[in-house]
């Protein structure tokens, strides 16, 4: 190549290098101005159901614009189920006209799809509004009166902690399979067990989940935890999860009526095993959430 050449080849590669640069800058300007989220804060204000996003990208903006979305209810829902109504905010140009995401089909589970009955145009938003024949929820543990115990006694409740003797419990939001989650967050010692008790209205399903908090904790232990649900000294349920099935589900068919309700949760060893044995680790963080429904008939 001669050095008329190379130098023709470095202009025409400049100049087209400059025109992708102009293209991608128009295709990807901000068109989420302040009064776009104005409008959107003004349009989910009036809403009574939780709102999620269907479109994942947009929710550190979403979030930092409108508060409403960091309530605990649309930021960290145990699932879909007992959600009658609920909505959707996405982006206009998004898969699906961001209508949904993968993110809510984990939490539809086995549940049909909602009905989609609405939406409205909110510029480079759209909000679309969902309906399903839920079960209506009739007590949730998270803010049901509980009492607490470990191996070695009661657990004392003081500042939202429950102090026991090896370990502790709170009600917090948590990462779980990369997503926040809100439970009852509970650090326990190798092989103890907590137990959960209290006298609730139950309706024809016990729906909880469990999963384990921090990724760097999943990476160096998944050992599982057990466990165990009694209704009124009856057995009404027994399950082994592991971090590996990250916000898993469990369900158990009930009666309707007020009930005592037990339930025995045993994480096993946080540790991990190496050329010179077993290393004691801090004690992972467990996430759990149970929740009494009520199916329609």
């Amino acid at each position: 190549m001669t050095p008329r050449h190379a130098k023709l080849a470095l202009v025409t590669l400049a100049a087209v290098a400059s025109l992708e640069w102009v293209c991608a800058a128009r295709a990807y300007r901000s068109t989420l101005t302040p009064a776009t989220w104005d409008r959107a804060a003004a349009e989910l204000s009036a809403l009574r159901d939780p709102v999620f996003l269907g479109t994942p990208w947009l929710a550190p903006l979403a979030r930092q614009h409108i508060p409403s979305l960091s309530n605990p209810a649309s930021l960290a829902p145990p699932d879909l189920h007992g959600l009658p109504r609920f909505h959707v905010l996405g982006h206009a140009d998004s898969p699906k006209n961001g209508a949904w995401s993968r993110e809510l089909d984990e939490d539809l589970g086995e549940l049909p799809p909602p009905t989609l009955t609405a939406s409205d145009d909110l510029g480079p938003l759209v909000l679309h509004h969902y309906e399903q024949p839920a079960a209506r929820v009739v007590t949730d543990l998270l803010a049901a009166p509980l009492q607490l115990r470990d191996d070695r006694g009661i657990c004392r409740l003081s500042s939202g902690t429950y102090t026991c003797k090896q370990g502790t419990a709170s009600i917090r939001t948590l990462e779980i399979g990369h997503r926040p989650r809100r439970c009852l967050a509970v650090q326990l010692e190798d092989g103890a067990t907590l137990e959960l008790s209290a006298t609730i209205p139950l309706g024809t399903t016990l729906r909880g989940h469990l999963g384990f908090a921090d990724f760097n904790s999943r990476l160096r232990n998944d050992a599982p935890a057990l466990l165990e649900l009694h209704i009124d000294d009856t057995l009404a349920g027994r399950w082994t999860i592991s971090d590996s099935q990250g916000w898993s589900a469990f369900a158990a068919r009930t009666t309707p009526g007020t009930r005592e309700l037990r339930l025995r949760l045993t994480p096993l060893l946080s540790g991990t095993w190496t050329p010179e044995g077993y290393v004691q680790q801090p004690p992972r963080l467990a996430c759990l959430e149970l929740r009494a429904l009520a199916e329609p008939t």
